[in-house]
């Protein structure tokens, strides 16, 4: 037979040389759905149908990020901060190391903070802001606020307190730092002080900024603000100010003002804010406290800083611990992850109305990457961080 009796047409030659092999949309989400976390954010830049597979992935879900702290000289101290993700699938095996971050000059740390995939780690000397799935890390430059104010009679250990969200007028990152300029409490109950508050936008600013009018009320020191919607929420010191404080103190990202957002009423009287627990639950606010009875947690919610309008959604037994060793972190599914003492976490289910779980962190597997160990040999444990955690891409 001759070959050109045989031959495909020039057309359909050229049809199977550039033809690309199709893979069914519904392999493309088997494949993804075994990827980590870190691969699926940089495939979702790949294609439209992709991002918009991955955005809805399971994979790319909240989770919880640990980071122990430990104790040297009777001071909390950590030569390196680990962050390490915390999921259920994981039980009994070393929880993972999401990142490292070399602290050694730093000593005291400080609570951290999560906005939009990106960690707060600041410290009594330095400030940092990581985002662990792109291995990116923002060392913020020094600031005469991290200064301690001169020394007098009873001035306390620690003299700053950190903040981290976004502001949406801006589209930008923004970490504030409040600090005492002077303190000076001569024991009779009276305290003479001066505030400052330093803003320093991710992005634009090369450094601090001070706020055109410092902070009306004191803030509790080492107690990071909470970030609910635009703005940055502190709980007042009322033992600086001498007096019951009128509310937290809000902290606007977008004009940099200061406002006093007013608690529950009914609750006024009977709120003691350095152990009372500000958190963002499902897309309000939270604020947890003892009940009445003093054998329940209330949890009282509300949707705007502004003017809000609080409603008491859940009481629920104490279980001999109280806020902030009850504090609320996240919400998975129906249960509500909280923080209960120094070494655990509790799980409340919403609908039962019963503790499904408790862990004890000391109780979980640590690998050491400096050491290659588990565990921290020779330290003893002061606390832990417990934060939710969404991995992004957004750029520091």
């Amino acid at each position: 037979m001759d070959d050109d009796e045989t031959a495909p047409p020039a057309a359909q030659r050229q049809s199977k040389k550039t033809s690309t092999p199709h893979i069914p949309h519904e392999l493309v989400e088997v494949i993804l759905s075994h990827l980590p976390v870190e691969s699926l954010l940089r495939f979702s830049r790949v294609c439209k149908a992709w991002r918009s597979t991955i955005s809805l992935d399971a994979s790319v879900k909240p989770c919880l990020l640990v980071s122990p702290q430990t104790l040297q000289d009777g001071k909390v101290h950590s030569d390196t901060v680990i962050l390490y993700r915390w999921e259920d699938s994981r039980q009994g095996a070393a929880l993972p190391v999401v990142h490292a971050t070399d602290m050694s000059s730093d000593v005291i740390m400080h609570g951290l903070a999560h906005c939009d995939g990106l960690i707060l780690l600041p410290s009594e000397a330095a400030v940092r802001v990581l985002n662990p799935a792109t291995r990116r890390t923002l060392t913020l430059p020094w600031s005469p606020g991290a200064e301690p104010p001169p020394p007098g009679p009873n001035v306390p250990l620690y003299h700053q307190s950190f903040g981290f969200g976004h502001d949406p007028r801006s589209n930008a990152y923004k970490v504030a730092r409040f600090f005492y300029r002077s303190i000076y409490a001569p024991g009779s109950g009276e305290c003479l002080y001066t505030t400052g508050m330093e803003v320093f936008t991710i992005g634009t600013d090369q450094h601090w900024r001070e706020t055109t009018k410092d902070p009306p009320y004191p803030m509790l020191t080492r107690h990071t603000a909470t970030f609910y919607k635009g703005s940055l929420l502190w709980s007042i010191n009322e033992h600086v100010l001498g007096q019951k404080p009128p509310g937290f103190l809000r902290f606007s990202l977008e004009d940099e003002a200061f406002e006093v957002m007013p608690p529950p009423p009914s609750c006024y009287q009977r709120l003691y804010y350095v152990w009372c627990a500000l958190a963002e639950i499902r897309g309000e606010l939270c604020l947890a406290l003892d009940g009445a009875d003093m054998k329940t947690i209330e949890l009282w919610m509300c949707d705007n800083t502004m003017n809000p309008q609080w409603n008491q959604r859940y009481s629920i037994n104490a279980i001999s611990c109280s806020p902030p060793y009850f504090n609320p972190i996240a919400v998975f599914d129906d249960e509500i992850v909280f923080k209960d003492w120094h070494f655990s976490t509790r799980r409340y289910n919403l609908k039962t109305k019963t503790y499904t779980d408790e862990f004890h962190m000391k109780d979980l597997r640590y690998h050491n990457p400096i050491t290659g160990m588990l565990g921290y040999q020779g330290r003893r444990f002061a606390y832990f961080d417990v934060l939710p955690y969404t991995p992004s891409l957004v750029p520091i």
